[in-house]
Protein backbone atom coordinates (compact mmCIF):
# COMPACT_ATOMS: atom_id res chain seq x y z
CA UNK A 1 0.00 0.00 0.00
CA UNK A 2 1.47 3.37 -0.86
CA UNK A 3 2.16 5.82 1.82
CA UNK A 4 0.87 9.28 1.40
CA UNK A 5 3.52 11.79 1.67
CA UNK A 6 2.79 13.65 4.63
CA UNK A 7 4.02 17.00 3.02
CA UNK A 8 1.94 16.42 -0.10
CA UNK A 9 0.90 19.84 -1.80
CA UNK A 10 -2.80 19.46 -0.79
CA UNK A 11 -1.89 18.94 2.86
CA UNK A 12 0.38 22.03 2.42
CA UNK A 13 -2.63 23.76 0.32
CA UNK A 14 -5.25 22.64 3.05
CA UNK A 15 -3.61 23.03 6.87
CA UNK A 16 -1.05 25.33 6.25
CA UNK A 17 -0.76 25.82 9.93
CA UNK A 18 -0.34 22.02 10.38
CA UNK A 19 2.50 21.56 7.38
CA UNK A 20 3.87 24.54 9.01
CA UNK A 21 4.43 22.40 12.18
CA UNK A 22 5.74 19.47 10.59
CA UNK A 23 8.21 21.71 8.41
CA UNK A 24 9.88 23.91 11.34
CA UNK A 25 10.52 20.02 12.89
CA UNK A 26 12.88 19.60 10.46
CA UNK A 27 16.50 20.18 9.63
CA UNK A 28 16.40 23.83 7.17
CA UNK A 29 18.01 21.96 4.24
CA UNK A 30 15.74 19.21 4.51
CA UNK A 31 12.75 21.56 4.75
CA UNK A 32 14.22 23.65 1.67
CA UNK A 33 14.92 21.37 -0.72
CA UNK A 34 11.09 19.62 -0.41
CA UNK A 35 9.99 23.04 -0.75
CA UNK A 36 11.51 23.71 -3.56
CA UNK A 37 9.38 22.34 -5.89
CA UNK A 38 5.83 23.80 -4.24
CA UNK A 39 4.19 26.87 -5.98
CA UNK A 40 4.55 30.28 -4.19
CA UNK A 41 0.71 30.26 -3.70
CA UNK A 42 0.78 27.47 -1.96
CA UNK A 43 3.77 27.94 0.10
CA UNK A 44 3.59 31.59 1.23
CA UNK A 45 1.09 30.85 3.41
CA UNK A 46 3.05 28.21 4.88
CA UNK A 47 6.17 30.04 5.31
CA UNK A 48 3.75 32.87 6.91
CA UNK A 49 2.89 30.60 9.98
CA UNK A 50 6.77 28.96 11.09
CA UNK A 51 8.17 30.14 13.75
CA UNK A 52 10.30 33.19 12.16
CA UNK A 53 13.36 31.75 12.97
CA UNK A 54 13.03 28.53 11.59
CA UNK A 55 11.24 29.75 8.68
CA UNK A 56 14.35 32.25 8.01
CA UNK A 57 16.52 29.29 8.22
CA UNK A 58 14.40 27.83 4.96
CA UNK A 59 14.25 30.94 3.63
CA UNK A 60 17.94 31.69 2.79
CA UNK A 61 18.24 28.31 1.61
CA UNK A 62 15.87 28.59 -1.03
CA UNK A 63 16.56 29.71 -4.38
CA UNK A 64 16.64 33.73 -4.24
CA UNK A 65 13.83 34.01 -7.28
CA UNK A 66 11.54 31.61 -5.07
CA UNK A 67 12.53 33.35 -1.32
CA UNK A 68 11.74 36.94 -2.76
CA UNK A 69 8.46 35.55 -4.25
CA UNK A 70 7.30 34.23 -1.36
CA UNK A 71 8.60 37.18 0.82
CA UNK A 72 6.56 39.28 -1.83
CA UNK A 73 3.03 37.45 -0.68
CA UNK A 74 3.83 37.44 3.18
CA UNK A 75 1.94 40.08 5.74
CA UNK A 76 4.40 43.21 6.12
CA UNK A 77 5.12 42.16 9.10
CA UNK A 78 6.05 38.73 8.68
CA UNK A 79 8.16 39.41 5.82
CA UNK A 80 9.87 41.89 7.88
CA UNK A 81 10.71 39.57 10.80
CA UNK A 82 12.20 37.29 8.55
CA UNK A 83 14.21 39.58 6.76
CA UNK A 84 15.86 41.13 9.56
CA UNK A 85 16.86 37.79 10.85
CA UNK A 86 18.86 37.01 8.34
CA UNK A 87 22.72 38.21 7.83
CA UNK A 88 23.79 41.16 6.27
CA UNK A 89 25.07 39.75 3.02
CA UNK A 90 21.97 37.72 2.69
CA UNK A 91 19.28 40.71 3.63
CA UNK A 92 20.96 42.61 0.99
CA UNK A 93 20.97 40.17 -1.81
CA UNK A 94 17.24 39.68 -0.90
CA UNK A 95 16.54 43.47 -0.81
CA UNK A 96 17.82 43.63 -4.44
CA UNK A 97 14.86 41.58 -5.82
CA UNK A 98 11.91 42.50 -3.39
CA UNK A 99 9.34 45.34 -4.89
CA UNK A 100 10.49 49.13 -4.17
CA UNK A 101 7.94 49.77 -1.38
CA UNK A 102 8.88 46.69 0.54
CA UNK A 103 12.61 47.29 0.07
CA UNK A 104 11.80 50.50 1.55
CA UNK A 105 9.93 50.20 4.86
CA UNK A 106 12.54 47.24 5.51
CA UNK A 107 15.39 50.03 5.55
CA UNK A 108 13.74 52.65 7.14
CA UNK A 109 12.93 49.85 10.04
CA UNK A 110 16.69 49.26 10.34
CA UNK A 111 17.76 52.92 9.89
CA UNK A 112 18.64 54.86 13.09
CA UNK A 113 21.18 57.59 14.00
CA UNK A 114 24.46 56.08 15.77
CA UNK A 115 23.46 57.60 18.63
CA UNK A 116 20.53 55.48 19.25
CA UNK A 117 20.19 51.92 20.35
CA UNK A 118 18.67 50.78 17.44
CA UNK A 119 21.64 51.80 15.34
CA UNK A 120 23.47 49.08 17.85
CA UNK A 121 20.89 46.14 17.96
CA UNK A 122 21.33 42.62 17.20
CA UNK A 123 18.63 41.93 14.66
CA UNK A 124 19.08 38.59 13.95
CA UNK A 125 17.60 37.80 17.86
CA UNK A 126 15.16 35.31 17.54
CA UNK A 127 11.43 35.57 18.88
CA UNK A 128 8.46 32.92 19.19
CA UNK A 129 4.85 33.42 18.97
CA UNK A 130 3.27 33.30 22.63
CA UNK A 131 0.92 30.21 21.39
CA UNK A 132 4.58 27.91 21.20
CA UNK A 133 4.97 25.74 24.35
CA UNK A 134 8.01 25.84 26.16
CA UNK A 135 8.85 22.29 25.26
CA UNK A 136 8.89 23.05 21.16
CA UNK A 137 10.75 26.15 22.09
CA UNK A 138 13.64 24.63 23.67
CA UNK A 139 13.68 21.89 20.65
CA UNK A 140 13.85 24.98 18.35
CA UNK A 141 16.47 26.83 20.41
CA UNK A 142 19.02 23.44 20.57
CA UNK A 143 18.73 22.95 16.82
CA UNK A 144 19.70 26.61 15.86
CA UNK A 145 23.08 25.54 17.64
CA UNK A 146 23.27 29.18 18.88
CA UNK A 147 23.28 30.60 22.84
CA UNK A 148 20.86 33.30 23.19
CA UNK A 149 20.74 35.82 25.85
CA UNK A 150 17.04 37.14 25.44
CA UNK A 151 13.89 34.63 24.61
CA UNK A 152 10.96 37.77 23.25
CA UNK A 153 7.48 36.66 23.02
CA UNK A 154 5.36 38.36 20.09
CA UNK A 155 1.80 38.39 19.05
CA UNK A 156 0.35 37.46 15.57
CA UNK A 157 1.56 40.90 14.62
CA UNK A 158 5.14 40.64 15.78
CA UNK A 159 4.65 43.06 18.65
CA UNK A 160 6.40 42.26 22.12
CA UNK A 161 3.80 40.49 24.82
CA UNK A 162 7.14 40.03 27.17
CA UNK A 163 10.53 37.93 27.67
CA UNK A 164 10.86 34.80 29.14
CA UNK A 165 13.40 34.39 31.65
CA UNK A 166 15.10 31.23 31.00
CA UNK A 167 15.27 29.72 33.92
CA UNK A 168 11.48 30.03 33.68
CA UNK A 169 11.69 28.11 30.59
CA UNK A 170 13.86 25.46 31.23
CA UNK A 171 12.11 24.22 34.56
CA UNK A 172 8.22 24.93 32.94
CA UNK A 173 5.89 22.05 32.18
CA UNK A 174 6.87 21.57 28.45
CA UNK A 175 3.16 21.98 27.69
CA UNK A 176 3.14 25.63 28.77
CA UNK A 177 2.68 28.14 26.46
CA UNK A 178 5.33 31.24 25.96
CA UNK A 179 2.44 33.65 27.08
CA UNK A 180 2.28 31.86 30.49
CA UNK A 181 5.90 32.68 31.14
CA UNK A 182 6.65 36.11 29.76
CA UNK A 183 7.90 38.58 32.32
CA UNK A 184 5.76 41.46 31.13
CA UNK A 185 7.03 44.11 33.37
CA UNK A 186 10.47 44.08 31.86
CA UNK A 187 10.13 47.33 28.97
CA UNK A 188 11.16 46.49 26.09
CA UNK A 189 13.62 49.89 24.45
CA UNK A 190 12.42 52.04 22.15
CA UNK A 191 14.44 52.00 18.56
CA UNK A 192 14.94 55.39 18.49
CA UNK A 193 15.78 56.22 22.67
CA UNK A 194 19.38 57.50 23.25
CA UNK A 195 22.03 55.08 24.14
CA UNK A 196 22.95 57.59 27.57
CA UNK A 197 18.94 56.89 28.25
CA UNK A 198 19.18 53.28 27.65
CA UNK A 199 21.91 52.89 30.16
CA UNK A 200 20.02 53.81 33.02
CA UNK A 201 17.22 51.24 32.15
CA UNK A 202 16.15 49.91 35.51
CA UNK A 203 15.54 45.99 33.92
CA UNK A 204 19.52 45.61 33.51
CA UNK A 205 19.51 44.61 37.13
CA UNK A 206 17.33 41.11 36.05
CA UNK A 207 18.68 40.59 32.08
CA UNK A 208 22.13 41.15 30.13
CA UNK A 209 20.00 41.97 27.22
CA UNK A 210 16.41 43.90 26.54
CA UNK A 211 14.67 43.30 23.53
CA UNK A 212 13.61 46.45 20.78
CA UNK A 213 10.51 48.07 19.47
CA UNK A 214 9.73 50.13 16.98
CA UNK A 215 6.67 52.50 17.84
CA UNK A 216 3.97 50.12 17.22
CA UNK A 217 5.15 47.76 19.55
CA UNK A 218 7.13 45.18 17.20
CA UNK A 219 10.26 43.46 18.01
CA UNK A 220 13.16 44.48 16.06
CA UNK A 221 16.21 43.46 17.86
CA UNK A 222 17.84 43.50 21.27
CA UNK A 223 20.82 44.82 22.93
CA UNK A 224 23.09 43.52 25.43
CA UNK A 225 24.71 45.33 28.02
CA UNK A 226 28.20 44.57 26.64
CA UNK A 227 27.15 45.86 23.53
CA UNK A 228 25.33 49.53 25.03
CA UNK A 229 28.69 49.66 26.98
CA UNK A 230 30.64 49.39 23.79
CA UNK A 231 28.58 52.19 21.78
CA UNK A 232 28.75 54.66 24.73
CA UNK A 233 32.06 54.59 24.56
CA UNK A 234 32.73 55.00 20.81
CA UNK A 235 29.54 57.52 20.52
CA UNK A 236 30.82 59.65 23.55
CA UNK A 237 34.49 59.72 23.20
CA UNK A 238 36.77 61.28 25.44
CA UNK A 239 38.08 64.65 24.39
CA UNK A 240 41.18 65.10 26.04
CA UNK A 241 42.85 68.36 25.92
CA UNK A 242 45.52 69.25 23.87
CA UNK A 243 49.18 70.44 25.57
CA UNK A 244 48.62 73.66 23.16
CA UNK A 245 45.79 74.72 25.19
CA UNK A 246 46.69 73.43 28.73
CA UNK A 247 49.70 75.94 28.27
CA UNK A 248 47.13 78.86 27.10
CA UNK A 249 44.68 77.56 29.98
CA UNK A 250 47.43 77.95 32.45
CA UNK A 251 48.65 80.92 31.46
CA UNK A 252 45.12 82.32 31.23
CA UNK A 253 44.77 81.54 35.06
CA UNK A 254 48.24 82.82 35.87
CA UNK A 255 47.72 85.91 34.26
CA UNK A 256 44.12 86.11 35.56
CA UNK A 257 46.00 85.55 38.85
CA UNK A 258 48.27 87.98 39.10
CA UNK A 259 46.50 90.38 38.18
CA UNK A 260 43.98 89.93 41.14
CA UNK A 261 47.32 90.10 43.28
CA UNK A 262 47.88 93.31 41.86
CA UNK A 263 44.48 94.95 42.19
CA UNK A 264 44.71 93.51 45.85
CA UNK A 265 47.90 95.34 46.72
CA UNK A 266 47.07 98.33 45.02
CA UNK A 267 43.82 98.34 47.10
CA UNK A 268 45.60 97.29 50.15
CA UNK A 269 47.86 100.17 49.98
CA UNK A 270 45.74 102.82 49.01
CA UNK A 271 44.03 101.62 52.64
CA UNK A 272 47.16 101.99 53.93
CA UNK A 273 47.89 105.70 52.65
CA UNK A 274 44.46 106.32 53.66
CA UNK A 275 44.72 105.37 57.47
CA UNK A 276 48.43 107.12 57.44
CA UNK A 277 46.75 111.15 56.24
CA UNK A 278 44.02 110.17 59.09
CA UNK A 279 46.72 108.98 61.85
CA UNK A 280 48.67 111.76 60.83
CA UNK A 281 45.34 114.42 61.12
CA UNK A 282 44.70 113.21 64.15
CA UNK A 283 48.17 113.44 65.77
CA UNK A 284 48.64 117.67 64.30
Amino acid sequence: MKIANPLSHDFLARKPAKAAIVLQSLEAEQAALYLASVPVRVLAPVIERIESWPAARIIELMPIEQSCAVLSQLNYPAAAALIRLLDDEQRQSMLAHLPKQLVRTIKQSLSYPEETVGAWMDSSTPHFSKELTAGDCLALLKKSGRSFKIVVAVDSKHRIEGVIPLSNLLISSPQQTLSELVDRTCVPLAAQVSLVLAKDAPDWQHYSALPIRTNNGVFVGAISRETLNRALMKTQPEHPTSIGDSLLAHMSRAMIATVAGLLALTSNSALTMQDEEKHNDVSR
